[in-house]
């Protein structure tokens, strides 16, 4: 709602200060840096956060629709963020001009990868969330659980590029949205990191001015095994759709069928079912 109250510019009151704001865009290797800042002690907000608790989902919709209207983001945004000392990837990165300056303490990581290679990888998994005709007729219908995720995705990229998913207007949203923050943010407040690069702890902990860990830098691969849970939930959703729609509408059809045509059916049946019988009995 335009009219909620908005997160002073004076960073408000929270249970952790908000120390890390990853502001790359999803499928730009968002994944191994956050469980890279885990592994530095880290709480970061992400998309994972949002499922496990789905309460968080009007509250986001009303910061996508707020942000329309007004500079800020709703007060609320920082009560479910208050636990968190980081955010990263969606829906968080959408909303980065206003994450920094609700947060200015925050330091900053704009997470890249080559526009071809991240366009592809969409395509093949955020982004079928849109383009398979099961998943829209669920965010229009409400078929299964995922509904109000795949509406919050939707109304976000809404936003960032107009829906577009590929072609000239979706590269110039996501070149646009890399150049603001380099824009709002001061080049000793800002952390660039390039998916292509073999960037590791001695960067990362460098500009956080944390500790180097003992163990390897984290090279998570999410692609995959989302595209696959994705395939998973089409399949678990045209079951549910078979099941509950289609199999029921059926027996109905066979039902009309029955009571239209009966008494053709039962002469039907005397004719060619009792009247054999009857035949052979009495022979």
């Amino acid at each position: 709602m335009a009219d909620e109250p908005l997160i002073p510019k004076d960073e408000p009151s929270r249970n952790l200060p908000m120390r890390v704001l990853v502001l790359g865009l999803p499928r730009t290797d968002t994944a191994s840096l956050i469980s890279a800042l885990r592994t530095l002690g880290y709480n970061p907000y992400t998309m994972r956060s949002l499922v496990t608790d789905p309460t968080h989902m009007p509250v986001w919709q009303e910061a996508v629709n707020s942000t329309q209207h007004a500079s800020g983001l709703p007060l609320t945004i920082n009560d479910i963020l208050t636990d968190y000392d980081a955010i990263a990837d969606l829906p968080g990165c959408m909303f980065a001009e206003q994450l920094i300056t609700a947060y200015p303490r925050a330091k900053v990581i704009l997470t890249t990868r080559q526009y071809h290679k991240w366009e592809k990888s969409m395509q093949e998994s955020i982004w079928v969330l849109f383009t398979w005709r099961l998943f829209d007729l669920c965010r229009i219908t409400g078929l299964s659980k995922m509904a109000p995720l795949i509406r919050l995705l939707h109304s976000l990229f809404g936003v960032h590029n107009g829906n577009e998913y590929g072609g000239y207007e979706t590269r110039r949203a996501y070149e646009k949205h890399n150049e603001r923050v380099r824009e709002l943010v001061t080049r000793e407040r800002l952390l660039e990191i390039d998916a292509e690069d073999e960037s590791g702890w001695d960067e990362l902990c460098g500009f956080l001015g944390e500790e180097r860990p003992e163990v390897e830098y984290p090279r998570l691969k999410e692609e995959t095994a989302m595209r696959a849970g994705l395939e998973q939930t089409w399949f678990s959703m045209m079951r549910y759709l078979v099941l509950m729609i289609l199999l029921p509408g059926a027996g109905l059809i066979v039902g009309a069928v029955l009571y239209t045509y009966a008494d053709d059916l039962i002469a039907a049946r005397d004719q060619w079912v009792f009247a054999p019988v009857k035949e052979y009995l009495n022979s």
